[in-house]
This record gives structure tokens, sequence and C-alpha cells, in this order.
């Protein structure tokens, strides 16, 4: 099972990952379906003549949540979901510029004595060309209450800089771990898309 979990991490942090394209929607008034797209304005005259401006606004940041986690991103980003096996699901948001985060989310084993083992899977690469590496743990409390602990690992190779951090919560039998990856820091906004993924995290117990 570790070796599937952790050729699917390999397989999704090589993807890009690329923003959701506005669509066609379908708003139904007094039985009367019309297609509109978001952000744009249309008119709809009611049965007594009276003619409305209507419009469907998305706002800049948008909420993804399902059965067992919630977190908040922009609206320019998609959320990626798949499942890895049975019992394991992912979704993820990782940029072209390779930075961004994943949760795997467990439903029949605490996932808690991964940490270390995906920290390693992460950083081999580039610890084999060449980067040298500092860990310290890291812990934070989620908006949930819950509380994520792992470790935050540093590379560093001729003056470029890589920051992992690789966290769990788990209880019996369930658990999430929590991937950030920073790989390059010249993207401020990918710092942003970060720190707002963790402030916003939530464990739906």
């Amino acid at each position: 099972m570790i070796r599937t979990i952790l050729t699917s991490l390999a397989f999704f942090i090589s993807s890009v990952i690329f923003a959701q394209n506005q669509g066609n929607y379908i708003i139904i008034i007094n039985n009367d379906s019309i297609r509109v797209d978001i952000n744009n304005d249309f008119s709809y005259k009611t049965t007594s003549g009276e003619e409305l401006t209507i419009s469907i606004i998305q706002p800049d940041i948008l909420t993804y949540s399902d059965d067992m986690i919630s977190f908040s991103h922009d609206k320019s980003l998609s959320v990626s979901n798949s499942k890895i096996e049975q019992g394991i699901e992912q979704c993820m948001i990782v940029k072209s510029t390779g930075n961004g985060f994943m949760v795997q989310k467990y439903q029949t084993m605490n996932p808690s004595s991964l940490t270390q083992l995906m920290l390693n899977e992460l950083t081999k690469e580039s610890i084999n060309y060449g980067y040298s590496k500092s860990e310290k743990k890291f812990k934070k409390k989620l908006k949930s209450g819950q509380i994520i602990e792992g470790i935050q690992a540093t590379l560093k190779y001729k003056g470029e800089k890589e920051v992992y951090t690789v966290a769990t919560y788990g209880a019996k039998d369930e658990g999430i771990i929590v991937i950030t990856m920073l790989l390059n820091e010249d993207f401020k906004e990918d710092q942003e898309i970060i720190k707002l993924f963790l402030e916003t995290l939530s464990i739906n117990d």
C-alpha cells in the first residue's frame, strides 16, 4: 500500500494543475431555463412585463468542502481529486511553478506514522541532486481546533531553496496527511495560496 501511495504522490507532484475555465450555467426562473456565464449580466422579463437585470458573480475566494475536510482557495485555481486506493483519497492544488499543497485522506488507518516516509519521498530527488537538508518540527492548530504535527524541511543548493512541510492528524483508523511545497519563492502569490490554505483548513468531525 505504501508503494501505491508514494507512486501516486510522485505522479501528482509532477502534474500541472490549470485554472478552472468559466463554463456555462443554467439558471431557472419560474420554470424558464436560461443559459448564462459567470460575471455576465443578462436580462429577464417577468410575466408582468418588468425587465430585470441579473448577474451571477463568483467570489474571489472559494471554499472546497467534502465529508472530511474543508479549506479556502483562490477562484483562479481548481481542486484536483483522486482516489489512490480503497479508503485513501487525495485532493490538491499545485501550480505550474511546483508550489502548492495536497491533503491525503485516510478512512481505514491512522497515517501519523507516515510523516518521515512522505517527507523522504518528496525530497529524495533534490537530495540526490546535491541539495542540503535541514529539518524542524512543525505544529499548527487548525481552524476547526485540531492540531496537525509533523516536519518542515528546508533544502538549499547554490542560492536556491525549497521548503516542504508534512504534517498529520490521526484518530482511530482515520486521519489526514497535509503536505505543502514551496519550490520557488519568487512567486509571492504562491506563498499566499499556501498561507490561505493552512489558515482555513478544517477537519469535519
